[in-house]
């Protein structure tokens, strides 16, 4: 025989909506204090929004109790909140599948010269050529902005490329060898920068500001290799790339997310 209405809500406890009211008067929220959270665990943009829209109803309500009038209140500031997190966390994810590609392959451009500039500043060294490992160092102190640059580039702003297809030949290095990467001299404040090119010189100095800070690591190439980007810290004495497993490498940070 199938159970009665009254034997089946013994084993089904009604879910209570909104704010619970402790005995004592206190108001305790369902939704925990935004620091406690992290951004994967915030709902969608349109929940939170239809949430809002529920919240404000109720607070419209006349003769609401002000236990509960309080406790909506909060609610809705933190739902604020909640929506602006979720829409800028849209946004990155937006960007960050936009220009991943770009910047990968910006990325791993910077991380052969670095390399290749090392071995010839090491080399240089070693034959006492000094003039010419003073210039490879500059160089290389170059392509560490740029990739510190590509790793810590805002995800809630357009992505500006560093190498655009348009870049012409002569701004790029002519001491490189024919048919290597040549670095382009970004950091030089040349007249007539359109609106994007000024804006990346800006981001580059800034970059290059909170390296000789201390803030963001001088050699980003050692703490992208080891899948980690440590602010601030450094690991001499590692290599830059291993030999042998480059190509995999540069195969799988490919699938990795910005």
């Amino acid at each position: 025989m199938p159970p009665d209405r009254k034997q089946r809500n013994k084993h089904h406890k009604k879910t209570q909506r909104g704010p619970i009211v402790r005995p004592d008067g206190t108001v305790q929220h369902k939704i925990p204090a935004l620091e406690a959270r992290d951004a994967a665990q915030l709902p969608g943009v349109n929940k939170l929004k239809a949430q809002l829209r529920q919240a404000r109803r109720l607070l419209a309500k006349d003769k609401l109790d002000s236990g509960i009038k309080v406790a909506t209140e909060r609610r809705i500031k933190s739902l604020e909140n909640d929506l602006r997190l979720a829409e800028r966390r849209g946004v990155e994810k937006k960007n960050g599948q936009k220009y991943h590609a770009v910047k990968f392959f910006e990325r791993q451009k910077l991380l052969r010269f670095i390399k290749r500039t090392s071995k010839e500043q090491a080399e240089y060294e070693a034959k006492g050529k000094e003039k010419k490992a003073k210039k490879s160092g500059e160089k290389l102190v170059e392509a560490r902005i740029m990739l510190n640059y590509v790793l810590n580039f805002p995800n809630t702003q357009k992505y500006i490329s560093l190498f655009p297809v348009t870049e012409k030949k002569d701004d790029a290095d002519a001491d490189d060898d024919e048919g290597k990467f040549k670095l382009p001299r970004l950091l030089s404040k040349t007249e007539d920068l359109d609106k994007s090119a000024q804006r990346r010189l800006e981001i580059l100095l800034e970059t290059k500001r909170l390296m000789e800070a201390g803030e963001l690591s001088d050699k980003p190439e050692v703490e992208r290799r080891s899948g980690v980007i440590e602010v601030g810290s450094t690991k001499d004495g590692e290599e830059i790339v291993e030999e042998e497993s480059e190509e995999k490498e540069e195969a799988d940070d490919f699938f990795d997310s910005d």
